[in-house]
């Protein structure tokens, strides 16, 4: 019994120990830009999370954005003094072939993506966000809570320097089904005071991000959905939808 009693305890410590506060520039480390080669274009599509569970890494986007991939898929890792690194997903898939793989409602697909190298091995361990971390709650996010955004825009970012831009913003909804801007099928959603930009779509929306040591929201940053685009109407207003994070559950668990 007290056996028992010290492994439940200890699988319970670790479970609260492995779990972790980030800033903003760890955040924007976790972030890609997905673009792909067409001729000798590059075309811009948007951005994705790399997701690890345990010895597992998966790339997140929208499916919108991988179904938008037309000629050879890259994605670009920003690098140290924000430096560019791109590099072909195919390298990342390997001789598994993965395919992505699609939610059937929400706006929401995954590619299971493999270390290659030494090199490709750390930069995952190191800057992959947690899938513990994400919520699984399906419920809104508090209003009160900061919120924090983080994307590609479809400019011209190739050059010698290179990096995601973050938003800091609130939910200005509890959740509301919609339709989804690419399909027009229906999905669950919960909204943003700002409204997104081309380019953000698939990318990570948080919760309890460090801001000088106070963190309003949950003690441990949690990713609380992705981008799925904007809201407007002929008035000019404009919202953000966010796609919630307990889809993100539903498709890779």
């Amino acid at each position: 019994m007290k056996l028992k009693f010290l492994i439940i305890v200890i699988l319970f410590t670790s479970s609260i120990y492995s779990q972790k506060k980030y800033f903003k520039d760890d955040l924007a480390n976790i972030v890609v830009y997905v673009a792909d080669i067409v001729g000798q274009n590059l075309r811009g599509l948007g951005t994705a999370s790399v997701i690890s569970d345990s010895n597992k890494y998966y790339l997140l986007t929208a499916s919108h954005v991988s179904d938008s991939i037309k000629g050879n898929c890259i994605i670009i890792f920003r690098v140290a003094n924000d430096k560019p690194i791109a590099i072909p997903l195919s390298k990342f898939v390997g001789k598994n072939k993965s395919a992505w793989v699609k939610h059937i409602e929400a706006d929401l697909s995954f590619i299971e993506i493999y270390p290659y190298d030494t090199g490709s091995d750390n930069r995952l361990r190191e800057w992959s966000f947690p899938i513990n971390q994400i919520s699984d709650k399906r419920e809104a996010i508090s209003r009160d809570f900061d919120v924090v955004s983080i994307g590609f825009p479809l400019i011209d970012m190739i050059g010698t320097h290179f990096s995601p831009l973050t938003f800091n913003s609130y939910f200005s909804s509890g959740l509301l089904t919609l339709k989804r801007a690419d399909t027009k099928t229906l999905s669950t959603f919960q909204v943003l005071e700002n409204p997104s930009v081309q380019g953000y779509s698939g990318g990570p929306v948080f919760v309890g991000v460090k801001k000088d040591g106070v963190v309003v929201g949950p003690k441990q940053t949690q990713l609380a959905g992705i981008v799925h685009g904007t809201f407007s109407d002929n008035t000019g207003g404009k919202i953000a939808m966010i796609t919630p994070s307990y889809y993100v559950l539903d498709l890779i668990k």
